[in-house]
This record gives structure tokens, C-alpha cells and sequence, in this order.
């Protein structure tokens, strides 16, 4: 699931006091606020008070941005404005704010006129402004640009989808099932910490409530889904096993949405001693990455929030790790145990649904998948917390075309943007980058330096 940022759009003008005299263009200035309103809202729900040229109106934007929620604000100018005025919008809000210096003319052609200039004049007050927000100790960025650029519209829209994962993560609940993978490092979080700093809410999931839903789950809801995946994967595994893999990912997912979780970390190895369960979960983590419920094994929260993340900006993420490197094709294979997001596929119809090869439970081994992911650019998302002080590690690539091999895992053959595969190596490591890693196709490690500069955050990018 994705979902749209709300974005304030504070447009202000001087245009009329006791030495200015230029109230018969509000007009035109009034067109602007539309101009950058509809800029805007290619991409968010906005937030817009009036062209803004009083204090009083300021105040008032401020309480339309405050009872809104709005993520960030987006401040513009197409004339000198007094700068207590956007100042006092300012200090009655607390949204991240940026200020897009821009204009409608390219330049002041040779027969401009006053009125021109003052729709497209900005430039005079917008040092007033960003001056007037260092000085009250405000978080604010600065994005200067004509207003057709398309180099500085594609960065107004990189911070607005940032503002929209920061909204993401502080509305997202994970549910955590069983705890972590004991001994693990990577996946030791204060749960506090994430919450104040990058966003989730975390919330513990009985495993003996999955088990409770499971032998619930009706014959007729397993067959259904038994010939909805067989019509679509090749199914490598025995009816029985395929059969109980499947009404435990009905069960997972009935418990996810019935709790109203936006992703799990689930340490699936809990099941498998289980006498109601007793088979690996990684079918039905799996499936619950398609269908959008980012999920992690291992209970791994914190990169259950690098999914959400990735998914709110691209649509769809997948869990993975690194395996093997390939020194031949600079490249490194990225893979789990049998649990991924088989969205991602190649194609559907490579995909396998077969017997786990690595874990065994009371009831033999249950489903996971095989399948390569498919060629494109993808980018992928590790968090670590360093003394509480959470950091981005982003790296940027190519997922290349190969061959699955037979070891019953999704698996992705992983090429840097740039660089050989020993340094790409050697500066993940240095970053702190730990082994489990979030997921996704498209290049947006702009969008996602962007997310940890609205959180206050550090980030490394590989």
C-alpha cells in the first residue's frame, strides 16, 4: 500500500502597504499560488490557503497546515515579501519546510514593465525568508529553479514522495512474531528508538494466535488457493505439504489484517516445533509480500521498516541477503531461504513452489520459493542504529538476467551502479551495512537521502 503525502503550499507577496501600490496585480500573483497548487498536487493532497500578504493570513495558514497534518511545506514567492510575514507561519508549525525559489520568465526581457517584475521577483524576498528560518533555528531546504524546469521539478517531486515515506513510516504498525533470531546483531533494535526517530510502531503477535487461525482455516479456502497458485506457479512440492503451507499463509495473512498491520516480522522458525503448525512459513511470508504486507523472517523489524519504505516509493520490496559473490561479473548474488516477494519475478511462470531445503519441522519442511528476480535497476535499503543515531545505507545497481539455481530460494544476481564488485563489497561493510537488506526496482536513493534529511537522520550511500 502506498498513500499520498499532504503537502502546504504558503504562497506570500507584498503587493499593497502605504508606499507599495500594486493591488491590481493580485490577480496574476493569485495565479501563481494556482500555478504551484497544481504543481503540487501531481503528487500530493495540498494543502492552500490564499496569496498570503498579511500576518494574520499567515497565522491563519498555519492553522490550516496544523489541523491538516501536513508533511511538508512548500514556500514560494513571486515578489518581495516582508519577512516577518511567511515568519510567523513558521514559528506556529513544526512540517519540514521547503523553499522553491522559482519564477515564470526564463529572464527579463528588454521591454519588461513593473508589473513583470513583480510577479517574477521572488528572488528579492526569498533570501529574507530563508534568513529569517536560520535565524529561529527551523528545518528547511532550498530548491531554485524556473518553474518549468524539469531537472527542478523532478526534485520537487523526489522531496514530496520523501515527505510521503516519512508519513508512511510514523503511520506504519509491524507486527512482530516471537521476537529475533537469537544472537543476531543486525536485528537488535530498540523498538523506542525506531519509533521516535524513523516512524514504526511496533506491536507483538502471539505465534499461538497464527496457529489458532490456522485450524480454523476451512478446507474450501485452502483448495481455492491450492488451484489459484497452481494455475499460475509450478508447484515442486507434495499435496499435503503444499496443503498445510497454504492454510498457514491464509492464517498469517487473516491475523495481519484483522490486527491491522502494515508489515510482520516474523521469526518463522517458532512454528516448527509446533505441533499445529510444524512446517518453515516462507510460502506464506512470501505471499504476503505480493500482496503487500512487507514481511521479514527472522523477526527482523528493522527491515520490515526498510520494505515499507522502498514500497511506498516504488510499489514493491522484497527481503533479501547477500550469498555469494561473483568476482567474474562484478556482481554478487542476493538471495533468502525460500521466502521473497515473488511480484518480482522474472516471470510468473518461472516461478516454483517446492519443498524448503532448509528447515524441518514436525510436519516436514513446507513450501518456499525458487524463482529469479527480474533484470532491471533496483536499489537497495539497510538501517543500523549507531549509539541511537539511525542511518540510511542505500546502495544503487542492476539485478542482471540468470539462471536460478536449484537451492529452493528466490535469488537475484546483483551488479553495483558502478565500481567493481571488491570495493562495492569493502564500502558496504565500512557503512556498517548489516546482512539482511530491503529491496526494490528503480534507482531512488535521491528520494531516500531526502527521507532521512525530513527525519533527521544520517544516511551512507554505497
Amino acid at each position: 500500500m502506498t498513500i499520498k503525502p499532504k503537502v502546504g503550499v504558503l504562497v506570500s507577496a507584498l503587493l499593497e502597504d502605504d508606499y507599495n501600490k500594486t493591488a491590481h496585480m493580485r490577480p496574476e500573483a493569485q495565479k501563481f499560488v494556482d500555478r504551484i497548487t497544481g504543481i503540487v498536487g501531481q503528487s500530493a493532497d495540498v494543502v492552500v490557503p490564499k496569496l498570503i500578504e498579511e500576518e494574520y493570513q499567515a497565522a491563519e495558514a498555519a492553522q490550516m497546515f496544523n489541523a491538516a497534518g501536513v508533511d511538508l511545506i512548500v514556500a514560494a514567492q513571486p515578489a518581495y515579501t516582508k519577512g516577518i510575514i511567511p515568519t510567523r507561519a513558521f514559528l506556529d508549525t513544526t512540517a519540514p519546510i521547503l523553499v522553491w525559489n522559482t519564477q515564470q520568465i526564463r529572464f527579463l526581457p528588454e521591454n519588461a514593465d513593473f508589473d513583470l517584475i513583480m510577479v517574477n521577483s521572488g528572488f528579492a524576498g526569498v533570501p529574507e525568508m530563508t534568513s529569517a528560518l536560520t535565524r529561529i533555528g527551523k528545518k528547511f531546504w532550498t530548491l531554485t529553479s524556473h518553474i518549468e524546469d524539469q531537472v527542478g521539478l523532478q526534485k520537487l517531486a523526489d522531496w514530496i514522495a520523501a515527505a510521503g515515506v516519512v508519513r508512511r513510516l510514523k503511520t506504519t504498525r509491524i507486527g512482530t512474531i516471537a521476537g529475533t533470531f537469537e544472537g543476531a546483531t543486525d536485528m537488535m533494535a530498540d523498538q523506542l528508538s525506531l519509533r521516535r526517530h524513523v516512524g514504526p510502531v511496533c506491536w507483538p503477535i502471539e505465534p499461538e494466535t497464527v496457529a489458532s487461525v490456522m485450524e480454523k482455516i476451512s478446507d474450501a479456502q485452502v483448495k481455492t488457493l491450492v488451484k489459484s497458485e497452481s494455475a499460475r506457479y509450478k508447484i515442486d512440492i507434495d499435496a499435503p505439504s503444499f496443503e498445510r503451507s497454504c492454510r498457514l499463509a491464509l492464517a498469517l495473512e487473516q491475523v495481519a489484517r484483522e490486527k491491522k498491520m502494515d508489515a510482520l516480522a516474523s521469526f518463522d522458525y517458532i512454528w516448527l516445533n509446533m505441533p499445529s503448525v510444524g512446517i518453515i512459513a516462507s510460502y506464506g511470508t512470501g505471499r504476503l509480500c505480493e500482496l503487500g504486507i512487507p514481511t521479514t523472517t527472522e523477526g527482523d523489524i528493522v527491515h520490515a521498516t526498510a520494505m515499507i519504505a522502498l514500497q511506498q516509493l516504488t510499489g514493491a520490496a522484497t527481503f533479501i541477503e547477500p550469498y555469494v559473490i561473483d568476482f567474474d561479473r562484478n556482481a554478487v548474488i542476493l538471495s533468502h531461504d525460500g521466502h521473497g516477494n515473488p511480484a518480482m519475478a522474472a516471470l510468473p511462470s518461472h516461478v516454483t513452489i517446492k519443498s524448503s531445503i532448509y528447515y524441518e519441522g514436525l510436519h516436514g519442511r513446507g513450501a518456499g520459493f525458487e524463482y529469479a528476480y527480474k533484470p532491471g535497476a533496483v536499489t537497495l535499503l539497510s538501517l543500523i542504529c549507531v549509539e541511537d543515531k539511525w542511518r540510511f545505507v542505500i546502495a544503487e545497481g542492476e539485478s542482471l538476467e540468470i539462471k536460478p539455481r536449484p537451492v529452493a530460494a528466490p535469488q537475484m544476481l546483483f551488479k553495483p551502479k558502478s565500481g567493481d564488485i571488491q570495493s562495492w563489497c569493502d564500502a558496504w561493510l565500512m557503512a556498517g551495512g548489516p546482512h539482511h537488506m530491503g529491496l526494490a526496482y528503480g534507482h531512488v536513493a535521491a528520494r531516500l537521502e531526502k527521507v532521512t534529511k525530513l527525519l533527521g537522520i544520517d544516511v551512507m550511500v554505497v
